[in-house]
């Protein structure tokens, strides 16, 4: 029966052994601080490193951690790739956005340059030809005023004509 108090006690050993390294390995696995190695594994557990290498399938499930981690960083990497290409493609295209905004104001801008170009031009045309005509209304008026002079002279010479000697004394 010794015998059998020993296969016993190593078959509890394993069992305990077993669940220890299991409960380890779901933490491993939950928590992303701890490194997914035989090392940390022992530490969690207080088993040798070569028991747990004796064993064989912790190894694996360690190094299947790994590959989980290790897809997981490459997912997040191609995330920010792909974050980062979307950001830039964004930015890209508020630049592209205010380059035509831009071109469109500097056309606006040339439109009305050329609007008041054309119309300081008109002015210019519009006061030479007030002053143009003002000297010629001023001329006109002179004349006027000349003419209406001459009448005047000639309307007192025909008054003076037609009147008798007796009109001229008085």
């Amino acid at each position: 029966m010794s015998n059998e108090a020993y296969d016993q006690k190593n078959n509890d050993d394993y069992e305990a052994i077993t669940s220890a390294l299991n409960i380890a390995l779901i933490d491993l696995q939950n928590n992303k601080k701890l490194k997914p190695t035989i090392a940390q594994l022992s530490k969690m557990t207080g088993i040798h490193r070569n028991t747990i290498t004796n064993r064989g399938w912790p190894v694996q499930k360690l190094n299947q951690i790994k590959d989980i981690r290790k897809a997981e960083e490459k997912s997040r990497k191609d995330k920010r790739t792909i974050d980062n290409a979307d950001v830039k493609n964004a930015l890209e295209a508020k630049m592209i956005q205010a380059q035509n905004e831009v071109i469109y104001w500097f056309n606006e801008y040339q439109d009305i340059k050329r609007v008041a170009q054309h119309s300081d031009k008109r002015l210019q045309k519009m006061r030479e030809s007030r002053d143009y005509y003002k000297t010629q209304s001023d001329t006109d008026k002179r004349s006027l005023l000349e003419a209406r002079q001459e009448i005047k002279k000639l309307r007192q010479m025909l008054a003076l004509k037609d009147a008798t000697p007796n009109q001229l004394m008085h």
